[in-house]
């Protein structure tokens, strides 16, 4: 097969597998070049012509254009976990399949960095250390608080939301949720109590996202829920940008609506230096670029997986992780 990495993210060697298996491979931009901007829809309708698979970064859109241009293409894989910069619907039409990289290191990862921006937040850690910095020295205003006893409501108990709940049930804290995709039973069995979204706002400390982007959650913080919410309340989002209405939680945070929050990822990426997020108080909302859970293990583990994928796609087989499945009878014919 004939594969287009358009973001290689490591060594090279690493896409060596796909070469020794009799693959032609193309390595685009590599990922950590600075400033290294995403392809264009022309340069990847252009690149992906004769491709049968695309090895896809986390910045490239592929869009039904760049799709329907790529009569050769079987597999579009990517070695993260969201899909959502891919017209899944056009591959599905098309009997391209698309496939992700689910890994246990991308999702403790994930857990772990909520609850350190959590952390960081609740004892004032930003607040603290500028102090410092400034020649300054604790006083009794500068006091953080506990999580302990507190009430943290998770939205989304996949397969992220999922461990920071079990990663919480030592920290003495009330644990609610909002996913209409799980059971009562299996929300309890991970200590959390399953509430509708207005009392999971109305009543959490910590309201923490780890919901998919699709046409229902766009959107899903917007001024009406930011209202609802405590003014002592802080909001985490290391899911997906398009969550959350950046410029209403600008003005939540600067009109004192809530007390602060942490975001991960941005509706555009990289955040543009005009958004209103970047005059918001630095002590009280933590920015950082899409990279708080990345780690060199859970990089590894994902591109490992991704070209798993390709190798099984290479042998004639459905790949292990494959979001649309209601392509795979049709992929079978697209040769």
């Amino acid at each position: 097969m004939r594969i287009l990495a358009t973001g290689p993210s490591g060594p090279l060697e690493e896409l060596n597998r796909l070469s020794e298996a009799g693959h032609d491979v193309v390595a685009g931009r590599l990922l950590d070049q600075p400033g290294r901007k995403p392809y264009t829809e022309a340069e990847l309708i252009e690149a992906s012509r004769e491709v049968e698979v695309i090895l896809a970064s986390h910045l490239e859109a592929i869009t039904d254009r760049v799709l329907e241009g790529a009569s050769s293409l079987r597999l579009v894989v990517v070695p993260f976990i969201g899909t959502d910069k891919i017209d899944v619907a056009t591959a599905s039409r098309l009997g391209v399949l698309v496939a992700n990289s689910p890994t246990r290191e991308n999702f403790v990862s994930v857990a772990e960095a909520t609850i350190g921006l959590s952390i960081m937040l609740l004892k004032r850690i930003k607040h603290n250390e500028a102090k410092l910095r400034a020649g300054k020295w604790a006083a009794r205003e500068d006091r953080g608080d506990f999580l302990f006893g507190k009430t943290v409501g998770i939205v989304g108990l996949g397969r992220v939301g999922s461990r920071v709940a079990r990663r919480l049930t030592g920290w003495d804290a009330r644990l609610i949720g909002f996913d209409p995709y799980v059971s009562p039973a299996s929300a309890l069995g991970l200590g959390v109590t399953l509430v509708d979204f207005s009392t999971l706002l109305a009543e959490a400390d910590v309201v923490t996202l780890h919901a998919v982007l699709t046409d229902e959650t766009r959107g899903l913080i917007g001024e009406k829920e930011l209202r609802r919410m405590k003014p002592s309340a802080l909001l985490i989002n290391t899911a997906r940008g398009e969550l959350v209405d950046e410029e209403a939680l600008a003005r939540a945070l600067n009109e004192g609506w809530i007390a602060g929050a942490a975001l991960d990822t941005f509706a555009e990426e990289p955040l543009p230096m005009g958004s209103p997020l970047r005059a918001v108080d630095p002590e009280r909302l933590i920015l950082t670029p899409h990279n708080v859970a990345h780690s060199e293990a859970s990089r590894r583990a994902g591109f490992r997986l991704a070209l798993e994928q390709i190798l099984a796609a290479g042998r004639g087989e459905v790949p292990a992780h494959v979001v649309n499945p209601e392509a795979i009878s049709r992929w079978g014919t697209r040769r």
